[in-house]
């Protein structure tokens, strides 16, 4: 089967090394295959990658995504953040490589507005007078830190088609492979099947922001949240899952989709005359979080924070990738160079994709990023020294089990700001740490 991907995204490469390894010709809009420098860093997923790419299963032709070289199957849409209106020319161009007769299928994989596939499904059969190309939405439900695993392992399989559209086939052709086990293809209408995908994420959410406001509400009452953590999650009407309060989620795919569900309910709620509606809430609660550490920082000090200095402990928006999309180190990072902390970072992975983005703020704005005030570090131990202050921002397997002690031995004070509730109170107490965490620890 021919298939061609386009973007540049996890969830694209994903794909394309999946697919190509059972036997499908990929091919990709690309220069060369991501590395471990860049934000898709996953060493399984780029072992697959290359060794596709020798096999010549996986082409990389350079060039814009509407140059169609030969008749596609199937085109896979993995771009993020454009309108329908931005992804019909390429649509309608590769409708005009498929002949009369024939037909081919569009599917759409990210995260999207609800109706964005029967929008483009209409625009193509009034640009061109037939359906030789079927649109239909293929959410995937790739995560970062897991990808491979999490497409070829996934458990479910949703696909958004009209009833009977022969898109359903081929989709369920392609994942054969993967699932052998049971089927566990779900086929509903492309709406129903947007509005899925984004509910899910917005529930997730809820769940975490819920747990941040027990967290708040924990830390008042001189509770400790971890506790009650297990104590809801026991219940099984609930469950532990997405139940840890912490600094902030981030991932560009969690926050697009709760994006596109705010604007749908936002619309919903300024016709019905509401000012805010839970998922306001919900997105309001998260951003607030990802100040928090600073702000404890700063009650700390009593505002007295300028020219000392600061270690994080990660900054990727979560273990086990490189990306910092939407991850609390950013916000963090912003307030702290802004009243003249230094910042001493270390990451297994993501410090690359850290001094990229600082290096795309300066060419946004024109001014200096204050990237001299960021030192990047190797090792944890070596970002804390001489420290007023240590923030854990993700919860890397690394930091878990550190030599808390000798960590406050060499700090110029021995404040641990946990933002993902880690370690033990206690213990960190006993190592000689003032410890405040969500809803745990010191209180500030």
């Amino acid at each position: 089967m021919n298939i061609r991907i386009l973007g540049d995204s996890l969830a694209a490469w994903t794909m394309a090394g999946a697919l190509s390894s059972t036997g499908c010709q990929v091919v990709m809009s690309a220069k060369r295959l991501p590395d471990e420098s860049g934000e898709i860093a996953e060493l399984d997923l780029l072992h697959m990658l290359l060794e596709q790419h020798r096999q010549e299963r996986l082409l990389l032709i350079p060039g814009p995504d509407n140059v169609f070289d030969r008749v596609y199957h199937l085109l896979i849409d993995a771009r993020t953040n454009l309108t329908s209106e931005q992804r019909f020319p390429v649509l309608q161009d590769f409708a005009g490589q498929v002949p009369a007769g024939s037909h081919s299928v569009y599917a759409l994989v990210q995260p999207v507005a609800v109706g964005t596939t029967d929008t483009l499904q209409d625009l193509l059969v009034e640009a061109v007078g037939d359906k030789r190309v079927e649109c239909l939405y293929w959410p995937s439900f790739i995560e970062a830190g897991r990808a491979l695993e999490s497409f070829t392992r996934s458990g479910r399989l949703l696909i958004g088609a009209c009833e009977g559209a022969a898109g359903i086939g081929l989709v369920r052709e392609l994942m054969s492979p993967f699932n052998r086990s049971k089927d566990a293809a779900m086929v509903m209408t492309a709406k129903e099947a947007e509005l899925t995908k984004i509910g899910i994420n917005g529930m997730l959410a809820t769940r975490i922001s819920f747990m941040n406001e027990l967290a708040d509400l924990a830390a008042r009452q001189g509770v400790d949240i971890e506790s009650v953590r297990l104590g809801l999650g026991a219940d099984p009407r609930i469950g532990h899952q997405y139940l840890y309060p912490g600094c902030g989620f981030g991932g560009e795919a969690f926050t697009d989709t709760l994006n596109f569900l705010g604007q749908e309910l936002q619309a919903t709620e300024h016709s019905q005359g509401i000012d805010q509606g839970l998922l306001s809430s919900v997105q309001q609660i998260n951003e607030q979080q990802k100040d928090l550490l600073f702000q404890k920082f700063w009650r700390y000090f009593n505002a007295d924070i300028k020219g000392r200095s600061v270690a994080f402990w990660g900054c990727a928006f979560k273990p086990n990738t490189s990306s910092i999309a939407g991850s609390p180190s950013l916000v963090l990072l912003q307030a702290l160079l802004s009243h003249g902390v230094t910042v001493r970072v270390y990451d297994p992975m993501a410090m690359g994709s850290l001094k990229a983005w600082l290096e795309r703020q300066t060419d946004l704005t024109g001014q200096a990023s204050r990237a001299d005030q960021v030192i990047y570090c190797d090792s944890p131990e070596q970002a804390a020294e001489e420290t007023d202050a240590v923030m854990l921002i993700t919860e890397w397997k690394l930091f878990w089990n550190q030599d808390l002690a000798r960590i406050a031995s060499r700090m110029n004070t021995p404040l641990l700001l946990d933002g993902r509730n880690i370690y033990s109170p206690r213990l960190a107490a006993q190592a000689g740490l003032v410890y405040s965490a969500i809803g745990r620890g010191l209180a500030l």
